[in-house]
């Protein structure tokens, strides 16, 4: 593998890039083109020409009744996984297709939107304890979460890249991975509790792989270019970012992860604490709606922009 010979130091330049490319142009106050491309915060992201369904609410029980009687949604999320939830430039400006849907979300019920940022391991804590009233950071649909936790339909776009995951491998290599069965005997990184956690559990270790989960992504990305691992299961635009940012060293594989497997949870959930069926039920309508009307295509392909993102169509 190529990138064995590559020192440290280049590898870490290539995760700043890398990095630096999942943001917009840095933060102007000038009034330059540089400050217009600056993502939009998310407590700012305007829903009024967006259309939105119309939603009648009886007696509220739980979770939702205190966001009803607040005038406050609380939303836990971890901001590091552009173009989805991420902090931008400037340290302050939190930004993403998933935190604008979270908006669109407290615009039907007429609430405001906090939004409570941690690390990713600590986002389903935080519901299942009541801190917060809603988890959003990218989690897809897994037995033992929909055991301990009231999960929403699945939300996602259906002509872009936020419904399109896959593999990260090296660029010599990826002729050699064509099918699900290429994968026997390899080593595939994913981050823990991850959506790709998932998807490499349900479709690749039954023909033959390993998995190696990581906390974090950015070591899954060194430990991917140092050789450590074999693949990287990721978004299709996550992928081809980090491919181009690698100066031909790293390719979005020919893969791609099947979500039709998931039915109606196909795409990101949101998850609430378990019993909370008045506040999924609600829930579902709107992502309903969302979903019929490409409604997170919009958000998604804003975000994407304004990360600096290639959209894989």
């Amino acid at each position: 593998m190529k990138l064995k010979s590559i020192a440290a130091f280049s590898l870490t330049a290539m995760l700043v890039a890398a990095t630096a490319a999942c943001s917009s142009a840095s933060p102007s106050t000038d009034g330059s083109a540089e400050d217009a491309n600056k993502p939009v915060s998310a407590f700012e992201y305007d829903t009024s020409n967006i259309a939105k369904p119309e939603i009648t609410i009886e007696n509220p029980t739980g979770v939702l009744k205190k966001i009803l009687d607040d005038g406050v949604i609380i939303i836990a999320t971890a901001p590091d996984n552009p173009p989805y939830e991420w902090v931008y430039e400037d340290g302050q400006t939190l930004t993403g297709s998933e935190l604008y849907l979270a908006k669109y979300i407290a615009d039907v019920l007429g609430v405001e939107l906090r939004i409570e940022q941690m690390d990713f391991n600590a986002v389903l804590t935080s519901v299942d304890t009541g801190k917060t009233d809603l988890a959003m950071a990218g989690f897809g649909w897994k037995k033992d979460r929909d055991e301990n936790f009231q999960l929403s339909i699945g939300y996602h776009s259906s002509t872009s890249g936020a419904s399109c995951h896959s593999l990260l491998v090296p660029a010599d290599k990826v002729e050699d991975y064509k099918t699900f069965e290429d994968f026997a005997g390899k080593t595939v990184a994913a981050q823990a509790t991850s959506l790709h956690q998932m998807y490499v559990e349900d479709q690749l270790i039954p023909y033959g792989a390993e998995m190696e989960l990581v906390a974090g992504f950015d070591q899954a990305v060194l430990n991917l270019a140092s050789g450590k691992v074999d693949a990287l299961a990721t978004s299709c635009s996550v992928a081809l970012q980090y491919a181009e940012q690698s100066n031909g060293e790293l390719a979005k594989s020919y893969v791609e992860f099947d979500l039709s497997m998931y039915g109606a949870y196909e795409g990101t959930v949101v998850a609430a604490r378990k019993g909370e069926e008045d506040l999924i039920n609600v829930l579902n309508q709107i992502l309903k709606f969302v979903n019929d009307n490409a409604i997170y295509d919009i958000m998604y392909q804003q975000a994407l922009d304004e990360a600096g993102m290639i959209d894989v169509n």
